[in-house]
């Protein structure tokens, strides 16, 4: 059977729903960052999980698969806390098994009920695996959670949590983790991609963009192709100077304003030698303040979701296909 396609109030319904998810969740933004930050080692990577972790929330929410239809999530900062270890650790888990490390498997627990199998398979993992020393380690002596918490999020028990923490301290000590290798853009592409704002020539910025580049607002939306109403209204809507420069050996574009004040970040990626992908951080205050703090700028945000002109246009336009 197919399924009816999605309305315009259906949609709208839905993207009130996220944003008001959003707002409830505003309060804890900020530290749900900087666990990320102390997790990843990387800004941009902090970001990208914290907006997998509120996707995770939402949904899990949305569905009534955490104690019911009628559930209500009791201390949101420690369930999102909770999403963003367990996230964080399948993704280092993923990251070393593509790369050929070898790692034994855990055992999964035949049901929701049988408690002493998680647990075992918690021990387990606290002792093969520096991810969740890090996670304990940054739970504990950053944000204060207690054992019993902590045991909760990681789907262990207190002893465990302790010996974590005793074998995490200096590892956690010593650094956070080496950040991930990205795809970065050549400094030839930068330069065109920079000059083209500055020149607020929209040809030329159009000629820098395949015609399948993918356009990404983290927790607002996005969408595909080079439309002449993207280019357009980008270049309206910057007044100050853009310009490129280095964090932690990755590029990234700064818009800034007449003042010097620091308004957005970019990060672009190539492919055949055109942008094949770009990520805008306008709505991630946090993610503006790491940079700014990064390369001594002041910073002016906007919050999580104030839709400025520029996005309304760009919801409104067919050419992008754009989704809220």
């Amino acid at each position: 059977m197919s399924l009816e396609p999605v309305t315009d109030e259906t949609a709208r319904q839905m993207r009130l729903a996220w944003f008001r998810f959003v707002d409830t969740v505003e309060p804890h933004r900020s530290d749900l960052h900087r666990y990320a930050l102390r997790l990843t080692g990387e800004i941009f990577a902090a970001e990208d999980l914290v907006q997998d972790a509120l996707l995770r929330g939402f949904a899990a929410i949305a569905r009534g698969d955490l104690h019911g239809p009628d559930s209500r999530v009791r201390d949101a900062r420690a369930y999102l806390f909770r999403i963003a270890s367990n996230l964080w650790v399948d993704q280092v888990r993923r990251a070393e098994r593509e790369a050929g490390a070898e790692a034994e498997p855990l055992p999964m627990a035949a049901g929701a009920e049988d408690l002493a199998s998680v647990r075992d398979a918690g021990e387990r993992l606290f002792a093969a695996a520096a991810p969740q020393e890090r996670a304990a380690i940054v739970l504990k002596e950053v944000f204060d959670f207690s054992l019993r918490e902590i045991a909760e999020m990681l789907d262990t028990t207190d002893g465990a949590v302790k010996a974590a923490l005793h074998r995490g301290r200096a590892k956690v000590e010593a650094g956070p983790p080496p950040p991930p290798r990205h795809r970065l853009p050549s400094k030839v592409l930068l330069d065109r991609f920079v000059a083209a704002f500055n020149a607020r020539d929209a040809k030329a910025l159009t000629a820098c963009l395949l015609d399948t580049v993918a356009v990404e607002v983290p927790g607002v939306g996005g969408g595909r192709g080079n439309a002449q109403i993207w280019v357009e209204k980008s270049i309206e809507f910057t007044t100050g100077e853009v310009q490129w420069r280095e964090i932690g050996g990755q590029p990234v574009v700064l818009l800034l304003g007449p003042d010097g004040v620091l308004y957005d970040v970019t990060r672009i990626e190539e492919a055949d030698s055109g942008v094949s992908r770009i990520i805008d951080y306008c709505y991630c205050p946090d993610t503006l303040k790491a940079v700014a703090a990064t390369l001594g700028l002041a910073v002016r945000t906007i919050g999580y979701h104030q839709p400025p002109k520029i996005l309304q246009t760009m919801v409104a336009s067919t050419q992008l296909g754009w989704v809220t």
